[in-house]
């Protein structure tokens, strides 16, 4: 990690505001630092200056959506190495050439979502006394 990064738990990228709301707020209620961009680009500038533990995205954004930042990811020697978990609403895309550690399907579970981010992030958390 270089001299000017900052270490955080998880980058969230969706474009939806919602989504990444709610998921931030159960990320830090789980004790998770959590840092969000709106699609792949904002994620790439957000990467400039933040090293994720684990990287949750939609597939689905306008600007530069998933797959396109899951190209730009893999040809960065330092991102690769961040595990990338993909959330998506339909069972239909194609998930096989994104190189992805797990899928996460919506509408998210609270109980699955921290059992992710858990075998990613430093100092994994336990998911325990939450519902979902």
């Amino acid at each position: 990690m270089g001299s000017n990064e900052i270490a955080v738990d998880v980058l969230l990228v969706d474009d939806e505001q919602d989504v990444r709301e709610l998921i931030s707020e159960m990320l830090s209620r789980a004790g998770y630092t959590v840092r969000t961009a709106s699609d792949g680009r904002d994620a790439i500038e957000v990467l400039d200056h933040v090293r994720p533990s684990v990287i949750i995205m939609d597939l689905q954004m306008p600007v530069m959506n998933g797959a396109e930042f899951r190209q730009a990811q893999r040809r960065n020697r330092d991102w690769i190495k961040i595990p990338t978990v993909v959330m998506t609403g339909t069972t239909d895309e194609p998930l096989l050439d994104l190189a992805i550690e797990e899928t996460l399907h919506k509408p998210v579970r609270v109980r699955k979502l921290l059992e992710i981010v858990g075998r990613h992030a430093q100092g994994s958390r336990s998911p325990t006394g939450v519902s979902g």
